[in-house]
């Protein structure tokens, strides 16, 4: 089709670009008849009210009735997928998408692209470059496309064996529960709170759980309930990290709250498995998460992450924002490096987006103070690690922010977001009992120190204090404390060490805030007394 006749009849959809993945070989074109499924969102009828500290301006029926989808553009949606042969599979006001399926064939003529096999390193998948373009009858109505490819996004997690449970004075690392008592969590279990895990890969193991329970002495096990929102690929479901990830998280939360319900989420590590798993935990009415908590997490600015992507992302943390849903997401593990490479430093997102806890890590000695976590080179695939921590290059500074003086260390970077918000112990040397596949070893990273402030969440809830839209409480002076804001009074504050894994340089721990720990690990006998109930 020429530019002409294009123009007439398909318009571009605005940040759906794609680019060249650097690395990545192009095999040819995708077989014509291959089924592939997507998932297209349409925009909200009303836009989002702003949420407000320590509130939850919306219900979830207020969200899906008043901020949900308008039938008809569905229905316009559906019916033009249906006019180039496509299968409408579902429909949704609330998550305002529409999911259709249909072979590569009818893909490209739909949304005008060119679509490909393509293989980097050792994954295969389905890739396009370029912009996708809607039909014209859908411009304004349809706000993002995902699924046309299935580029996977990278991730990584370190772990050492451990031949045997040792007692704790012989042993650096803790269990969850030391964990929670070292940093005063609150005296419960969290019982009748129900902690929403979300997971970009891997499998649930029940019989892991049951040995991290043994092991650990636990008297019960908490409730674990697995919903699918995409069907796993099988070489990620059965991907020995991503069953690390997915047992770290669960035995963390656990540990912390046995009697807790644990949900866990399961989609693909794509965009377009990142919108579809955050839409079925924020929708989720069976289970009905009051936290969530995400481990994973890619450098803003790279190729990876399209513009559409992160602003349906971020759409979603604005919600649950709204809905007094606190999300709790890890800063990333490459430290101002963020796994990127090319020089600068970066930050991760969704870690950055400013409707979430961003947390980050630190060394937490059984002897010494507590410092920034970097270990080796702070590079996972060296072997090291290290928190991330920085300045977006994405979002503005949100208000409650103002008062942060932190300047990007890229040369002519704007003034952005600054994270991480908070953090805990996220060293390998000093990290957290893990059982995987039947197999015992000790994990570290911001991922663990993730679900660990998800489970203080938990209990804090548990114990009736009213939580809402979190983050911006820790930058706020608190009524009980004289004008101390309540991450310097309810936080450990930091004051040694870095991050700094780019060549442009990295952030330094100092009194008060920092872009490496944030307010620093948590008091939780102080968050309890200052949170009001």
């Amino acid at each position: 089709m020429s530019d002409t006749q294009l123009s007439a009849t398909h318009v571009e959809l605005n940040g759906s670009k794609r680019t060249h993945r650097a690395g990545a070989e192009v095999l040819g074109r995708s077989d014509r008849h291959e089924l592939s499924e997507i998932t297209i969102k349409v925009r909200r009828k009303a836009a989002l009210p702003e949420p407000v500290a320590g509130e939850a301006v919306l219900t979830r029926a207020q969200a899906a009735g008043d901020h949900g989808a308008n039938q008809a553009d569905l229905d316009a949606v559906a019916a033009t997928a249906k006019n180039y042969g496509l299968k409408v599979v579902s429909q949704n006001a609330a998550t305002r998408s529409v999911k259709v399926s249909g072979p590569v064939e009818a893909m490209e003529k739909a949304f005008q692209v060119h679509l490909f096999r393509v293989k980097h390193g050792t994954h295969y998948y389905r890739g396009r470059v370029g912009s996708v373009f809607i039909p014209k009858e859908l411009e304004h109505k349809v706000v993002g496309v995902f699924g046309l490819d299935t580029r996977p996004m990278a991730h990584h997690r370190a772990h050492r064996p451990q031949p045997g449970l040792q007692a704790p004075d012989a042993r650096a690392w803790y269990l969850p529960q030391e964990l929670a008592a070292a940093y005063g969590f609150p005296d419960n279990d969290g019982t009748g709170q129900t902690i929403g895990i979300i997971e970009l890969g891997g499998q649930y193991i029940a019989s892991d759980l049951k040995l991290f329970g043994q092991l650990t002495g636990m008297a019960a096990l908490p409730t674990v309930n697995v919903v699918n929102a995409e069907t796993v690929s099988p070489a990620s479901k059965n991907n020995s990290d991503f069953i690390g990830e997915v047992m770290l998280d669960i035995e963390v939360a656990a540990g912390v709250c046995p009697g807790a319900t644990i949900a866990v989420y399961f989609s693909n590590f794509t965009e377009q498995g990142w919108v579809d798993v955050i839409d079925a935990a924020l929708n989720d009415s069976q289970n009905n998460p009051g936290v969530l908590s995400i481990s994973y997490g890619l450098a803003e600015g790279t190729e990876t992450w399209t513009p559409q992507a992160m602003d349906a992302v971020n759409d979603a943390m604005k919600e649950a924002a709204g809905r007094g849903i606190p999300v709790c997401i890890s800063a990333g593990d490459d430290g101002s490096d963020d796994q990127v490479g090319d020089g600068p430093a970066h930050v991760d997102f969704p870690a950055s987006s400013p409707y979430v806890l961003c947390v980050g890590g630190t060394t937490l000695p059984k002897n010494g103070a507590e410092t920034v976590w970097f270990e080796g080179d702070g590079l996972r695939k060296d072997h090291g690690g290290s928190t991330g921590g920085g300045v977006s290059s994405v979002y503005p500074p949100p208000a409650w922010q103002s008062a942060i003086d932190i300047k990007s260390v890229n040369p002519g970077a704007p003034a952005g977001r600054c994270v991480p918000d908070v953090s805990a112990n996220a060293a390998q040397g000093t990290g957290y009992l893990l059982v995987a596949q039947g197999a015992q070893d000790v994990a570290g990273g911001t991922s663990a120190a993730t679900p660990l402030w998800a489970g203080l969440i938990a209990r804090l809830l548990h114990s009736g204090k009213k939580i809402g839209f979190l983050t911006p409480l820790f930058y706020q002076p608190n009524p009980k404390t004289a004008g101390q804001t309540l991450g310097a009074a309810a936080c450990n504050d930091i004051t040694s060490g870095n991050n700094a894994t780019a060549k442009a340089g990295g952030y330094s721990a100092g009194p008060g805030y920092d872009a490496v720990t944030g307010w620093g690990s948590p008091r939780g006998d102080k968050l309890a007394e200052l949170l009001p109930p």
